[in-house]
């Protein structure tokens, strides 16, 4: 907890939060009644009539979520400052245990929190890395595609009456950003309720129902799909969910859906970014466009300390996902996660261009994980391929495999 205050994001309570400090001093023993005015994962500020003297051992007794007991919390004072006839305090914690970083933690993804919007500027950002940037956009309301409502009211315009599960399951595997709102809504269901993990559309749709699903997506706000690299993102994110669920299908995956689901959101971190911070994604994609950095991670790591990736699975963690969604977009534990893994890194080169010199040993990778099914079933799987280039492509993917095998 050594770090600076500034380098973390800072969350003020949605209602008041009443605080006792207690400390002891030259001048005897103090308890004082304070009002949280801000949280974050290094430090808090507190506003009282009275203030104890700078790095004086401070005991804060609070509850960090309403309605749950109360914690005692650690700190020390770093700076103090009037505010209207009371003392703006500033600390910073010390000694946190495992268990109060962690009652912390969900404090601030509580709801019960949000962002201070004078803290987020482009400045500060420059110092944030994982763990804040986690912080930060699992805190945040999440967006849909402008589309998928759209695409709502026309089915319902058309079938005049309610709409299928399948039907909105359809919708939901064409919208990341909708597919993590499901998911994360039927989820928090189903823990109030301790049903099965939901791990699926189709499951996070028979968690909510149609009307709880239409209600969420009408009223969630939307994703500028204008944004050039937002869309080609979130349309890589859609092209990988297609390519899981056709090739985990073809090994009669148990769950395909899991798959998919996995594949859909491998993107989320990254399209996290273009929604509410694009000045990090635009500054990857130019410095790889210039040749400065040679792959995309390289890029990533270059200007915010992480790849994409990375941010995709620690917001997954602090969502708590299903862990079998996690494994799978994590993608290197088993078939299916490396399936996942497989189908991303084939829809981002996909989208680059049908003669991508790293479509051959996709195809070849793919091969190798589904042996019984065909070269031309998997290149016919890539529907963005024009018939007339598909016999080519998998010639040049027979050669890598070989090539391959050989090796």
């Amino acid at each position: 907890m050594a770090l600076e205050r500034r380098a973390h994001v800072r969350y003020e309570p949605t209602s008041p939060v009443g605080v006792l400090l207690i400390w002891h001093d030259a001048s005897g023993d103090h308890q004082v009644a304070a009002q949280l005015r801000d949280l974050s994962e290094c430090g808090c500020a507190f506003l009282a009539d009275q203030a104890p003297s700078l790095d004086t051992l401070t005991i804060a007794r609070l509850a960090l979520v309403p309605g749950h007991a109360p914690v005692t919390l650690k700190c020390h004072a770093i700076s103090l400052h009037p505010a209207g006839g009371a003392v703006r305090i500033s600390a910073k914690f010390s000694g946190l245990t495992g268990e109060q970083l962690a009652q912390l933690s969900f404090a601030l993804t509580s709801g019960a929190y949000r962002p201070q919007q004078a803290e987020i500027n482009l400045e500060r950002r420059k110092h944030w890395r994982l763990p804040q940037w986690t912080a930060y956009l699992t805190a945040q309301r999440l967006p849909v595609m402008p589309r998928s409502k759209q695409a709502l009211h026309a089915l319902e315009a058309e079938k005049g009456g309610d709409l299928t599960v399948d039907e909105l399951v359809v919708l939901a595997n064409a919208d990341p950003f909708l597919c993590l709102c499901l998911l994360r809504e039927a989820e928090e269901k189903r823990s109030s309720r301790l049903g099965h993990e939901t791990a699926t559309q189709f499951a996070a749709v028979m968690q909510l129902g149609a009307t709880a699903f239409r209600e969420l997506l009408i009223n969630s706000p939307e994703a500028d799909e204008t944004h050039i690299g937002l869309a080609e993102c979130e349309a890589r994110a859609v092209l990988a969910g297609q390519l899981a669920a056709a090739w985990s299908s073809s090994r009669a995956d148990a769950s395909p859906d899991e798959v998919l689901m996995a594949a859909l959101l491998s993107e989320i971190g990254e399209l996290l970014l273009w929604h509410f911070a694009p000045e990090l994604p635009e500054s990857a994609k130019e410095m790889l466009e210039t040749g400065q950095a040679a792959r995309s991670a390289e890029a990533q790591e270059a200007i915010c300390g992480f790849k994409f990736q990375d941010l995709t699975v620690t917001c997954a963690e602090a969502w708590k996902l299903p862990p079998i969604l996690i494994q799978l977009i994590r993608g290197h534990d088993n078939v299916r996660a490396r399936i996942a893994r497989l189908s991303r890194d084939t829809a981002r080169h996909l989208v680059a261009g049908p003669d991508n010199p790293a479509l051959p040993d996709d195809l070849a990778k793919a091969k190798q994980l589904l042996p019984q099914a065909s070269m031309e079933y998997l290149v016919a799987g890539l529907r963005q391929i024009p018939p007339e280039m598909q016999p080519d492509l998998v010639d040049r993917a027979n050669q890598a495999l070989h090539k391959s095998t050989d090796t």
